[in-house]
């Protein structure tokens, strides 16, 4: 099969590693059909070699390693020996850093810092929760979380297992087990009753997911919310009756109880694209002074204004996996050629590690260096035969050969 060549500002990069995330799976329900054109090849999150570089490409060249988020609207994906992306949407990958945790870092590490640093604006010392999400998420929000001063970290955890693979983190004040426990019980407790400062809300809200089938209505809890000088009849207290419906499996927890587990000027972070908000919903958010705020981290992809800093954050990525002070969660490696089944896994699986799709080193390129020294040998066997010819032509005019 003939290799296309890249245009002037394109790469041509040989893909080491390919990573699948939930987004692949809503691209193949169909659910970004005003971004996406089918057919297409699939696969956001790679890292592989660079084998060619446009004319007009700077900062990168032919053998050096690179990730890339590859956008929603290119026809081309990571499931492939070669793919041709524009040269902007890559950064170079430290030498230390595998190609499977550099893949299996960039979509769930994009999303990290979008809610961290642009969505949350997050500060020391304050009391942030937790709510869904998949495990390799969750565990580079929580190792991010660790590098930001005095930060307490409640988690609506999903049962026994959750709160023991948290244990260790020390600036987890809290594992909430919602089939025991009060939501906003536990959370004004821990609180003082003043709510939380930071909600990042990880759920699915798609039911119609086999993951998310059956419910168990928990109890009906008297919550206790404290004002701040401010004088409701006799007390100061205002008590709020709250019926927490939460689903057996992954859980979902309602509307209602988040917004009552938010502070004054709370932010509510969530990846829902869908969310829907009552009347009564939109009051309660206003009186707390309480924002809340949409992740889609492909928008630092479909708007050029911002992406000097989509840029950086890719690096301070790779940065902070090389020092080891991240580390992405992998469940399962598999091969292109058992993409179906790891299809089937991701979708009833979803809570689980990352999958990366593996794909073998070339005799010739088991690096970008390796690649490189290759082209240069077969250039200098090239030289060296059209040198021997010319000498042959030479003699022979001469009589001597």
């Amino acid at each position: 099969m003939k290799i296309p060549s890249c245009g002037p500002h394109e790469i041509r990069v040989r893909v080491r590693a390919c990573a699948l995330d939930e987004l692949d799976l809503r691209v193949r329900q169909g659910k970004f059909k005003s971004f996406v054109t089918l057919p297409m090849v699939p696969g956001f999150q790679i890292s592989g070699s660079i084998v060619q570089a446009g004319s007009s490409v700077r900062g990168l060249s032919e053998g050096d390693q690179i990730v890339a988020i590859i956008p929603l609207d290119a026809k081309q994906g990571g499931f492939a020996e070669y793919v041709i992306i524009n040269s902007i949407c890559a950064v170079k990958k430290p030498p230390k850093v595998s190609f499977e945790d550099a893949a299996a870092s960039l979509l769930d590490g994009l999303r990290v810092y979008h809610m961290l640093h642009y969505l949350a604006y997050i500060r020391p010392s304050q009391f942030v929760c937790i709510i869904g999400g998949t495990a390799a998420i969750n565990r580079l929000l929580i190792q991010n979380l660790a590098l930001i001063k005095d930060c307490k970290v409640i988690i609506v955890g999903n049962g026994e297992s959750d709160t023991n693979a948290y244990a260790s983190h020390s600036h987890i004040v809290r594992v909430i087990d919602p089939r025991n426990e009060s939501i906003i019980s536990c959370l004004l407790e821990e609180t003082g009753g003043l709510g939380v400062d930071i909600v990042f809300d990880l759920q699915n809200y798609d039911m119609s997911s086999p993951i998310h089938q059956g419910s168990l209505k928990g109890p009906k809890p008297t919550v206790e919310l404290k004002t701040r000088g401010h004088s409701r009849g006799k007390s100061e207290e205002l008590k709020e009756e709250v019926e927490e419906e939460i689903p057996s499996d992954q859980f979902i927890v309602p509307k209602t109880v988040i917004i009552r587990c938010l502070g004054v000027h709370a932010k509510w972070c969530t990846s829902s694209n869908n969310l829907q908000i009552e009347p009564h919903e939109s009051m309660q958010l206003s009186m707390r002074s309480a924002s809340i705020c949409f992740l889609f981290e492909q928008s630092w992809l479909l708007s050029p204004r911002y992406h000097g800093r989509y840029l950086h954050i890719l690096g301070d990525l790779m940065e902070n996996i090389e020092k080891e002070k991240l580390r992405p969660l992998i469940a399962k490696t598999a091969k292109l050629e058992d993409i179906r089944s790891v299809y089937r896994h991701i979708h009833h699986s979803s809570s689980s590690g990352k999958v990366v799709i593996t794909m073998p080193a070339g005799k010739s390129e088991s690096s970008g260096e390796d690649f490189t020294i290759e082209m240069k040998k077969a250039d200098n066997t090239v030289q060296r035969a059209k040198q021997t010819s010319a000498l042959s032509e030479a003699l022979e005019s001469t009589g001597l050969n």
